[in-house]
């Protein structure tokens, strides 16, 4: 594997995670009660079922390893270093607990807000929950039609039609990809039938727009899908473009999509760069105007940064990083729009901050530590309905820019203290300044009234007595 994607890897607090485990055993009946009518299949199902995961169906050699942190600022480190690269805290570290299912399963990487509803994507599947009555009220698993119950670092989205996607799921290592539609009444799998193979998915992100479904994640490249595609459609049903098939992408490795606000045939995508290079076995640079091709044993660039997608031309159309701009980092990891027009951008190290791109001037604005900016990364950012702006990264706080002051949110679960807040698509917005978090230990609800925290209660797993 290249050294890029094991880094891109590492960034996340549970990603040393599992296989398939024992067959599963039937819920309770008062799970079984818990689901609410929107569940309903239209076809036969059993009743609910829950995946048993278990330290000993963890791959060897992810089981082997150990991930460990920096005591001063809770950096994950990679095993053998001698200083953190974040705080430059010298060998003060300590081994992070072992991933396994009983601190792992509570964690969620995609949130999609569907109604009344908080859909996430998790290692037990799809966990729903109703914002109302503050628990898990169903779990959506392979046994109701799903590709994968592993779907720790999966996307998810809906369409103008309320139909909800959900790809990916797992790591390289683990061998989760795939694709399946909930239309209303069931799950559709997006198989070999439309041409697709489970790698044809990128993992971490979905958006939809254009009439397309499209998919990116580490490695990966931009994968647009068309759900309504038939053998009468015009065009292909999928199409993958990468940096090495004529494609005009900079790089592999698409960690965060957003459609723009004012045109919907416009992407606007994070990428995390891979300077160490490599073979590309043949294929050809792509045909950029003085610029020679790639041969057979060049080494590749890929560069990361922030680039803007022509949906309706299938290629980049302007991109930013730390050579040509302002950019603050070329190791891209989240990204927003406000109403002003501004893109939000932020990564991992190394980094000058927190900035945006300025769409109708485009220049950029980049908070840093000199400016009272607090942090220099950001795993995920979303802006709400008065134009703040949030922003997770490696650990907790969540912080909150309203334009002049930045501040703490330092997430409480309670009865088990300060819990981390994971990557990727962890935060969502709701009205009145309230919050919705994924952390280590399961979903909080952040009420700016009461200024406090209140966990969802989840449904149990089969090893949970």
């Amino acid at each position: 594997m290249r050294k890029g994607s094991i880094l891109l890897i590492s960034l996340c607090v549970s990603l040393f995670l599992l296989s398939c485990g024992r067959k599963p055993e039937k819920a309770t009946a008062a799970e079984n009660e818990a689901k609410s009518a929107s569940s309903a299949v239209a076809v036969t199902l059993e009743p609910m079922k829950n995946e048993p995961l278990y330290k000993d169906s963890v791959p060897e050699k992810l089981r082997d390893k150990r991930l460990t942190v920096c005591k001063k600022c809770g950096r994950h480190v990679e095993p053998g270093a001698k200083s953190c690269p974040l705080c430059e805290a010298s060998g003060d570290f300590k081994r992070e607990r072992d991933f396994y299912p009983e601190f792992s399963l509570p964690w969620k990487w995609s949130l999609l807000v569907n109604g009344d509803e908080i859909w996430a994507t998790g290692w037990g599947g799809i966990s729903v929950y109703s914002i109302k009555e503050m628990r898990e009220v169903r779990r959506i698993t392979e046994d109701d039609g799903l590709h994968s119950g592993f779907l720790g670092f999966a996307g998810i989205c809906q369409d103008d039609e309320k139909h909800i996607y959900v790809s990916g799921g797992g790591t390289p290592e683990l061998d989760v990809f795939g694709l399946t539609k909930w239309d209303g009444k069931k799950w559709i799998p997006f198989t070999a039938d439309v041409g697709l193979t489970p790698r044809n998915i990128g993992t971490y992100r979905l958006v939809y727009t254009w009439n397309s479904v499209w998919s990116g994640g580490p490695v990966s490249g931009l994968i647009r899908i068309r759900p309504r595609w038939t053998k009468k459609t015009q065009g292909d049903p999928w199409r993958r473009y990468w940096s090495g098939n004529f494609d005009l992408i900079p790089c592999d490795n698409v960690m965060a999509i957003i459609v723009d606000r004012e045109d919907p045939t416009l992407l606007w995508l994070a990428m995390y760069d891979q300077p160490e290079g490599g073979d590309i076995g043949g294929k050809w640079r792509r045909p950029v105007e003085g610029v020679s091709p790639w041969k057979k044993g060049d080494a590749i660039e890929a560069p990361g940064g922030l680039a803007k997608w022509g949906c309706r031309w299938g290629r980049e159309v302007g991109f930013w990083n730390p050579e040509n701009s302002d950019c603050p980092t070329g190791r891209g990891l989240a990204l927003a729009e406000d109403s002003k027009g501004r893109i939000w951008f932020g990564g991992d190290e190394p980094s000058k901050g927190i900035g945006y791109l300025d769409k109708t001037t485009g220049q950029w604005k980049v908070y840093s530590q000199d400016d009272g900016c607090p942090i220099k990364t950001a795993w995920g950012i979303v802006v709400d309905e008065k134009d703040n702006v949030w922003f997770t990264h490696a650990r907790e706080p969540i912080y909150r820019f309203d334009g002049k002051e930045w501040t703490a949110f330092v997430p409480e679960f309670p009865g088990k203290g300060k819990a981390g807040v994971p990557g990727g698509d962890a935060l969502r917005v709701l009205k009145n300044g309230n919050l919705i978090v994924s952390t280590e230990y399961g979903l909080l609800l952040y009420e700016a009234a009461s200024k406090s925290w209140k966990a969802f209660k989840d449904l149990p797993y089969a090893w949970q007595k």
